[in-house]
Parts: C-alpha cells; structure tokens; sequence
C-alpha cells in the first residue's frame, strides 16, 4: 500500500458495524444519511481540499452513489459489485417474506424497483463485477455506459472480504491523500 495514502471507514450501519438482512427496516436514504454523517466527520478532520478516493462495495457502492448525487466530489471513484439494477433474481422468491417483515432495502433494490433508477445516472468510476457473482449480477454490477470497466472471471460478490468483523459489509473505505495534507500543513 502507498504510504502517502490514509484508509479512512465510512461507516453507514447500526453502530456495532452490523448488517441483519432480515431484521433491517431502514431504506437505503436512511444508510445513506448515516454514510454522509461520518463521511462529514472523516472529511471535516482533514485541511480543506485533501484529495479523497472513495471505494463502494454492494450495497456501499449504491451509497456511494447517493453521495455523489448529493454533491461530494472524489478523486477516484470505485463500484465494485454494486446492485445498479438489482440483485440475483434468484432472490425475488423471498418478496413476501420481505413484505411480512417491511424490509423496505429488499424491494429498494429489487430488479425494476423504482429506487433503482439513480442507477440510469451516469457517474464516472471505476466499476467492477463478476461473471460468476451469485447476488449481483455483472450487467447489474457494471452499467453499460460506464466509462471504466473491470470484470473479474474468478470471483463472486465475496470479492472484498473485509480484515475486521465490526465493518464486515458495512463500510465504505475512503482513501485520503496525506502526501497532499502534509505539503499543506508545511505552507
């Protein structure tokens, strides 16, 4: 890893880093107000104008994106295994046990959802997907108008497994240039 480059977590979920599939009744807007409050606390701690690169994974990349609508510019922009369309259809099945239990981050990012349609939004990146990802599939995972495109033939949406169980599918790592900060400070 570059030296001059701090990982900062963005963390959007419960505050124990938790994601329960099955128990959570927030939308993805609600994920997406924590992600910006501590996008806000990670950024306010850094001089003005430090370069910051910005990775999302799953459900982080559609997070990502919401940032982005909402106006934070990043250096660099990483979508990896992002639910742009939907996930697995395989997963439709479980539409009324996710009625009866108003999980409404299921029907948000259900294939066709209307939710889904900031995904028709052109944001330039860095996207990843894979052809054997059983949850996100790569037409979901890369846009047809994305700019940068990776596809991966070897794994699946398991791709980033996380070092540190409190932020096991619940993060958004930020990569802060401090090369940048410290040349600043020096002025």
């Amino acid at each position: 890893m570059n030296p001059d480059l701090r990982v900062e977590i963005v963390d959007y979920l419960d505050k124990k880093g938790r994601f329960v599939k099955l128990k959570t009744r927030k939308s993805v807007l609600e994920y997406a107000d924590r992600a910006e409050e501590n996008l806000n606390r990670i950024i306010d701690s850094y001089p003005e104008g430090t370069k910051i690169m910005a990775m999302g994974h799953s459900l982080g990349a559609i997070i990502l994106r919401i940032l982005v609508l909402r106006g934070y510019n990043f250096k660099e922009l990483i979508f990896a295994g992002g639910p742009f369309r939907g996930f697995s259809r395989k997963y439709t099945p479980l539409l009324p046990l996710a009625a009866i239990l108003r999980i409404k981050l299921f029907f948000e990012l259900c294939p066709g959802s209307n939710f889904l349609k900031i995904s028709t939004l052109h944001i330039s990146g860095y996207y990843i997907g894979s052809r054997i990802d059983e949850e996100v599939p790569l037409e979901s995972a890369v846009p047809k108008r994305a700019d940068k495109k990776f596809i991966l033939d070897y794994c699946g949406h398991d791709m980033f497994p996380q070092q540190d169980e409190k932020f096991e599918n619940s993060a958004i790592p930020i990569m802060v240039d401090i090369a940048r900060e410290v040349c600043e400070k020096s002025q």
